[in-house]
């Protein structure tokens, strides 16, 4: 079935991805990843050859209906840095405004606190940036704690910390095999990607709250990439099918998957697949989404797009990290990207 595409812009309201004409969201059909108006339910989607065979669920049994993020949402470049560093793919925000930035690779035979290693801690001098402490080790990713340490993911048995105001690499109580992917909550939860389809939920002293991926659902998890959450306790995982070579965002509520999120026909076409490299919160509680080669996708706390920023407009190619603080009122969004780190004020979300 040949649907007409929505202009794009950066404000791209939900509407019905079938009809495209009314706003209300009833349903959404699964296996087709849309969402749909009721008369597109009963009139449209039945036409699909295997319509019959499709999961569709009304939008009020998920638990939200999609939202619209408010009315003006933008973003304007403050300060580009160049960094030392091939690649910006792994950044972290402490609460003393100093970055932290890898480009996940250990470096054969370089001595710590050389310019060019896997793992650094930076802080902002004027338009440049200073390298205070630098660690010659693998990253596969990091999160800032509530208490300013920081916690390593680097395929070891354990996670690793750096304890604030220190510049030693050491042992945590979080004990969980070939950990890929890490993520602090805002209530102090350590949640843990791990290879092979499992999400693990941690509270401080490193006992198991809860273990997503147990290999029995349908639409189970292949390698936790990324992990975010929202206020209302859902954790979204940029999820990666190496053998498929796809990406798409899965968002776990308190038992299972509730969403997954695999791009939009109005930025993904065939020569732009979906590839979500990192994704972070905002303090309204939306999920800003990195597409490796332009775009920034907004979805609301259930997974739903609300809108998209094109990063190229704003002279921003090939993003692969993102952070987020806040400075006074403003929100200050991060992106890194070959080798450097864009500074960004983000408006309305």
């Amino acid at each position: 079935m040949a649907l007409s595409k929505p202009q794009l812009g950066i404000q791209s309201p939900i509407q019905c991805q079938l009809c495209e004409r009314d706003p209300k969201i009833s349903w959404k059909c699964f296996e087709c990843d849309l969402l749909m108006c009721c008369v597109c339910k009963n009139n449209i989607h039945p036409k699909i050859k295997t319509a019959k065979e499709h999961k569709i669920i009304a939008i009020k049994d998920i638990g939200n209906s999609p939202s619209v993020v408010p009315s003006k949402i933008d973003m304007t470049i403050i300060e580009t840095y160049q960094t030392k560093l091939d690649q910006v793919r792994e950044l972290a925000i402490s609460s003393d405004g100093l970055l932290w930035i890898g480009d996940g690779h250990r470096k054969n035979k370089i001595r710590l606190l050389t310019p060019h290693t896997g793992l650094q801690k930076v802080k902002f001098e004027g338009d440049k940036l200073k390298v205070i402490y630098s660690f010659n080790t693998s990253v596969y990713d990091i999160a800032v704690t509530l208490d300013n340490d920081l916690l390593i993911a680097n395929g070891e048995p354990k996670l690793k910390q750096i304890k604030s105001g220190t510049n030693k690499v050491v042992d945590t109580v979080y004990d969980v095999p070939e950990p890929s992917s890490i993520h602090v909550t805002r209530h102090n939860k350590i949640v843990v990607g791990i290879p092979g389809g499992k999400v693990i939920v941690m509270d401080h002293d490193g006992n198991r709250d809860k273990v997503y991926g147990n290999g029995h659902h349908k639409d189970t998890l292949f390698y936790p990439w990324k992990i975010t959450s929202t206020s209302n306790d859902n954790i979204f995982v940029v999820d990666y099918n190496t053998t498929e070579n796809e990406r798409r965002v899965v968002v776990l509520g308190h038992k299972d998957i509730i969403n997954t999120y695999s791009g939009h026909a109005a930025i993904n076409i065939e020569d732009n697949p979906f590839t979500p490299y990192d994704l972070t919160t905002t303090p309204s509680d939306n999920v800003i989404v990195v597409d490796g080669r332009k775009t920034l996708h907004i979805l609301n706390s259930f997974g739903y797009l609300v809108t998209f920023i094109n990063t190229e407009d704003k002279g921003i190619t090939y993003p692969f990290s993102i952070g987020l603080a806040k400075e006074d009122k403003s929100c200050m969004l991060y992106i890194g990207t070959f080798g450097k780190i864009y500074k960004l004020n983000l408006i309305g979300c």
